[in-house]
């Protein structure tokens, strides 16, 4: 069985959504990464470092 145009757009379709989650969600990582040693440098820097490891 052979898929029809329309099937096989669609699949192609899910797959670039699906696709376009996953390197979302690794960007949205790496941004929420980056701010949060912004953040820990930042209290180090000031000195209020006590709870931090």
């Amino acid at each position: 069985m052979v898929p029809t145009v329309e099937e096989y757009t669609t699949l192609l379709r899910c797959s670039r959504i699906q696709m376009d989650k996953v390197y979302f969600r690794a960007a949205n990582i790496l941004t929420f990464t980056k701010n949060e040693q912004w953040v820990v440098a930042r209290i180090k820097q000031k000195g209020e470092n006590k709870c931090i490891p």
